[in-house]
């Protein structure tokens, strides 16, 4: 439907009218649901200003979003995707080419997200204008203010990668809403408007959170995060935002419960809204005041969320850079043995805490095949070593140890292979493996050696290993849980003594004495001694360099009195060992002292087994992308450092401070606020040769540096 504008506008003679009489909004505004033709273009929708006589600001004649249907256009180049607008533009002092861009882009529905931005100014210029000054004296204009707001929303949606935009806009949307009912604070609080901007509803219901002395839910620490100007989110919380969500409400939960209790501060909340459009450029900024805090621009609180999330953006940085890499995989078993294990979807994290519920159910360990571990994750056929090491650090962080593992000197197991799975939810235990754990598992491994030389392990032989080792090297329950865990798999699957010569090269003498003493308690333990126990203890006493005939001496040795080997009858097949006879003069005792020593020693001897156990297993990363470098380069405003920039960034978010506001603001920081400022004024004039800020009571924010920043 057509609005009178038509055979008005048709009327226009550039070059023969007069000056304009001065007109007010109402008599040029073109309502909504109303079209106009201007210039060739037919523009549907209305909220427009058409016509002459529009007056704006001291400083400009005529309102800068004013069409006037007299000036010619040059429809042979209207691309709207193309910048011809100056940097405050007006429609009236723009050349023909940009004006018909413009109304191409109004005649096209105004929503296409390739237009450039000085288009889209431009029209918001109108939206303001008829939003701030008409509805200030017009019933009819303030009636009107429902739609105005739906379609600033509307370009809020479309033009979102405009910072300068998303601010103005965003700014005016505050100012309209703002009112002491506007927000419900008492459920979940609504999505950002503005990237990276708080909107008031945010800022009232944080002030009414930290009035009401209310703890701070992570859903409001999240939203306040993300909204917070100094935040700067890494490649992984940007690639993957639903996995960082996540992993920041967990964090927040397990480090701070039920929430934070946020300060009470002295600067009261105002909602602000300095206008865009150059034809509004001497008016006052607008404010609104409330009697509550407004703790957004403390920074206490905001160090301590951004702590949280730079823990779970480093969490997140092996998932996102194998995403990066192979986009098409995320749901694959690769991809999610990358993520923590809290954040796996439930259909493949229910089965390992069904596995979890059955041994602790059992109390022991859980043997199976690899392969049965592999069935459980989507497409996961071959296992290598850093999806094994994966597979190792998501069991942990899931309550429960493997074995064998990487980390604790064990190697990727065969698909065929017996895996051992225990419960462990000692997660420190499991980044730091002890010194001791790494003694006790080699000397396990010759141990059971030993034992199984003559084709079984005896109960009283498993005791006697698990025993020993846990009084020998004082092992943590942690430690002791692994340990019976890695025997289990031992005596499944026997270990032969290859590949153990560089673990003994590096042994001192008595840390072989101590192992041979030990393993010849070990294979007399069930009072049989094999001949091929016999032989097996030859072998490896002459890998630990220990005489083979001490061999003998040693199992003629207990713990009480001498005991002698003799040969057994037919009937069996090794060397019966009776009960000891009487102490004889002559007899073989062990020394005590010598003994002491070896057990006050036992550190040292735990800190040389373990250098040898540990493998070397260090893992080299990718290097990150190219983009992930540049993500984590200091985002700086104007070169200024990282205090610097975050304290500039926030003074954007008010077109004026008091000096009691500021002082606040450098009390909250740590920093002496007339040097900070003189800093940021003097990076300003390097940078686009004008102040940052002027005046003193209250200190104004220079509108044109904040957008150039907004850039």
């Amino acid at each position: 439907m057509g609005s009178d504008f038509d055979s008005e506008a048709r009327d226009y003679s550039y070059s023969s009218r007069q000056k304009p009489t001065v007109r007010d909004g109402d008599e040029l505004w073109v309502p909504a649901g109303k079209s106009v033709t201007v210039g060739g273009y037919l523009l549907n929708g209305g909220l427009l200003y058409v016509g002459m006589g529009l007056a704006g600001s001291n400083e400009w004649n005529v309102e800068a979003a004013l069409i006037d249907p007299a000036l010619p256009v040059n429809q042979r180049d209207a691309d709207y995707t193309v910048r011809k607008l100056n940097y405050w533009p007006s429609y009236s002092e723009a050349s023909r080419e940009a004006r018909a861009s413009y109304l191409n882009w109004l005649a096209n529905g105004r929503s296409d997200p390739g237009a450039d931005i000085g288009y889209v100014f431009l029209y918001f210029y109108g939206l303001e204008r008829r939003a701030l000054v008409d509805a200030a004296t017009s019933s009819a204009a303030k009636a009107e203010l429902p739609v105005i707001m739906r379609e600033v929303e509307r370009l809020l949606g479309i033009y979102s990668g405009s910072n300068s935009f998303q601010h103005y806009a965003g700014s005016l949307l505050d100012f309209l809403k703002a009112g002491p009912d506007h927000a419900n604070c008492s459920g979940l609080p609504p999505p950002l408007v503005t990237k990276g901007e708080l909107s008031f509803a945010h800022k009232l219901c944080l002030g009414q959170i930290s009035n009401l002395r209310r703890a701070l839910t992570g859903e409001w620490a999240y939203i306040w995060l993300m909204g917070d100007p100094t935040t700067r989110l890494k490649t992984a919380a940007q690639r993957c935002p639903d996995e960082f969500k996540r992993a920041f409400l967990e964090e927040y939960a397990r480090e701070l419960g039920d929430g934070m209790l946020l300060p009470q501060n002295k600067t009261r909340l105002k909602v602000t809204h300095r206008p865009a459009s150059p034809s509004m450029r001497s008016s006052a900024h607008l404010e609104k005041h409330f009697d509550l805090p407004d703790v957004t621009v403390l920074s206490s609180p905001m160090k301590k969320l951004q702590g949280v999330a730079e823990r779970c953006m480093t969490q997140l940085e092996a998932y996102s850079r194998f995403v990066g890499r192979n986009p098409d995989k995320a749901e694959s078993a690769d991809a999610l043995l990358e993520l923590p294990f809290s954040l796996w979807p439930q259909q493949y994290r229910q089965p390992l805490e069904n596995i979890r519920a059955t041994i602790k159910t059992a109390d022991k360990p859980l043997a199976t095949k690899f392969e049965r571990l592999q069935g459980l994750f989507p497409d996961w056929h071959d296992a290598n070593r850093q999806k094994y090491q994966s597979l190792s650090r998501a069991l942990a962080e899931a309550g429960m140890g493997i074995e064998p593992d990487i980390k604790f000197g064990g190697k990727v197991p065969a698909s065929d292979s017996t895996v051992v799975i225990f419960s462990d939810e000692d997660i420190q235990s499991y980044r730091e493996p002890s010194l001791e754990y790494g003694a006790a598992s080699l000397t396990l491994h010759l141990a059971v050696s030993v034992s199984a030389a003559d084709g079984e392990v005896g109960n009283e032989e498993r005791q006697l290993l698990l025993q020993q080792l846990e009084d020998w090297l004082h092992l943590n329950e942690s430690a002791r849980r692994r340990l019976q865990a890695h025997l289990r798999l031992l005596m499944t699957e026997p270990p032969g003594t290859n590949n153990l010569k560089k673990r003994i090269e590096a042994l001192s003498t008595n840390a072989r004495l101590a192992i041979g003493e030990f393993l010849a308690q070990v294979a007399k333990a069930d009072d049989v001694v094999t001949p091929a126990e016999v032989k097996l203890l030859e072998k490896i006493f002459k890998m630990l360099g220990l005489e083979a005939q001490s061999v003998y001496s040693l199992l003629h040795v207990s713990a009480a009195a001498p005991v002698t080997v003799r040969p057994s009858d037919t009937a069996t097949s090794g060397f019966a060992i009776p009960s000891p006879p009487k102490p004889k003069e002559t007899g073989i005792e062990l020394d005590m002292s010598r003994i002491a020593a070896l057990h006050a020693e036992s550190e040292k001897v735990s800190a040389i087994l373990g250098e040898i156990f540990v493998e070397d297993t260090v893992r080299v990363e990718p290097e990150p992308e190219s983009q992930e470098l540049e993500a984590e380069i200091h985002d700086s405003v104007m070169g200024l450092d990282d205090e610097h920039t975050k304290l500039a960034r926030l003074l954007c978010t008010r077109p004026e401070w008091t000096r009691d506001e500021l002082e606040e603001l450098a009390q909250d920081r740590g920093i002496l606020l007339d040097g900070a400022l003189e800093r940021i004024n003097e990076a300003a004039f390097d940078s686009y040769d004008q102040p940052f800020c002027e005046g003193d009571d209250p200190v104004e924010i220079n509108r044109e540096v904040v957008k150039e920043m907004l850039q």
